[in-house]
């Protein structure tokens, strides 16, 4: 396969340069183009289709002529959907007339969090290591980001003492994420607290992103909007993405105090005057009724996870912390002499499998790989012999 090999050694630069997730996705994808068999371990993308009842909703949608703009803020029927979905869950109430926000998926949710509450001298805290584009999207708005390590020895333990040493007069935002990517670690109730205790102590913002809420193997998920005193100071970011397996669909939201709603909604009519209609119309469904395939695609992550942790449990050159929730593992592989950049572009090119450096989730982790198991089962399998003959190489 020589034009893959080619292909494979011209992009080696650039993903060194610091592109991560999307570099090493665009490299497995250009192969897997030019004939290579990949296993795509390396982005959150569930494999399963979005349930048949959301589609149905969309094409319906369009075939009405449902196509054209909707308020900024989304339609009226899916906030009011979401939030009666959150008071159901968790006890949150929040007016779907001016307490949330729908947005092109979570990530728009994200910027525009920073965009308008960030002056270019302010900082946001976050804690470490974290999604990707967390850091890269303060970065877009010219202000900075404070990282918090939070996983030590292999153990992962929010310590306030290490907050409290990092925090300046110029830190406005925290943001914290549970179940965590790339960890898949989900904070104590005790770490909730101490968290919220900070927040208000240093009368800090927080952004609590949930996008995984749905996928905790223990336990219920418990939101820090939820602590006394929190939800005038939290602002909520979800998505369908992951629960529904819409992630083309981007629709996301924003949970908050009207005050800090109104002035997100005067940014996002800026960049998006408002989230596709016809996805939204699905997402009305998504959120209103009981989706049956939530369940199967949970049971089918703990089933994939299950298998993988036993499996690398057997390594003795690697080591984990295995997840409580999400759908990731965060795997050390110091000891193989090679950092997480090495190992992802090396296991690329030998074996055909996709992994994530864990230098994109933080200049503390380049020591580790984040492997997703978002795709089959029969990958998963197949991948993980593969993973451990390239390990036991080394």
């Amino acid at each position: 396969m020589k034009n893959t090999k080619d292909y494979f050694s011209s992009k080696v630069q650039v993903f060194y340069q610091g592109e991560g997730t999307v570099s090493i996705f665009d490299i497995a994808s250009e192969l897997e183009r030019k004939g290579r068999k990949i296993m795509h371990m390396e982005i959150g993308k569930p494999n399963f289709d979005t349930p048949d009842a959301i589609k149905e909703a969309a094409i319906t949608a369009i075939k009405k002529g449902n196509v054209h703009y909707t308020p900024p803020a989304g339609m009226y029927e899916l906030r009011e959907a979401i939030t009666n979905r959150t008071k159901e869950k968790y006890g949150l109430e929040y007016n779907p007339l001016n307490e949330a926000l729908i947005t092109a998926g979570a990530s728009e949710a994200l910027y525009l969090i920073f965009i308008a509450f960030l002056n270019s001298d302010e900082e946001v805290m976050i804690p470490s290591p974290s999604y990707y584009s967390y850091c890269r999207q303060v970065d877009c708005t010219g202000s900075k980001y404070i990282e918090v390590p939070v996983l030590k020895d292999g153990v992962m333990k929010y310590d306030i003492n290490d907050f409290e040493a990092k925090i300046t007069d110029k830190t406005k935002l925290l943001l914290l994420n549970s179940p965590n990517n790339p960890t898949g670690y989900v904070m104590s109730d005790e770490e909730l607290q101490e968290m919220a205790d900070f927040a208000i102590k240093h009368d800090l913002i927080v952004i609590s992103d949930e996008c995984y809420e749905d996928f905790l193997y223990e336990g219920e998920f418990k939101s820090i909007a939820s602590l006394p005193g929190m939800k005038e100071r939290t602002l909520i970011i979800n998505s369908t993405s992951k629960t529904f397996s819409m992630t083309g669909w981007r629709v996301g939201y924003i949970l908050g105090n009207a005050t800090f709603i109104e002035c997100l909604q005067n940014v996002h009519e800026q960049l998006n005057i408002c989230p596709t209609s016809f996805a939204q119309e699905g997402s009305i469904v998504a959120y209103r009724e009981e989706i049956k395939e939530v369940e199967m695609m949970f049971n089918e992550y703990k089933k994939r996870k299950d298998y993988i942790v036993e499996y690398l449990s057997k390594i003795d050159k690697v080591s984990f912390y295995e997840p409580q929730g999400a759908f990731y593992i965060f795997l050390n592989v110091e000891k193989l002499g090679i950092d997480g950049s090495e190992f992802c572009l090396e296991i690329l090119n030998e074996k055909g499998v996709a992994l994530n450096p864990g230098e994109s989730f933080g200049a503390e982790w380049k020591n580790y790989v984040r492997i997703s198991y978002c795709c089959s089962m029969e990958d998963v399998i197949d991948a993980m012999d593969l993973i451990k003959e390239y390990i036991e190489s080394k």
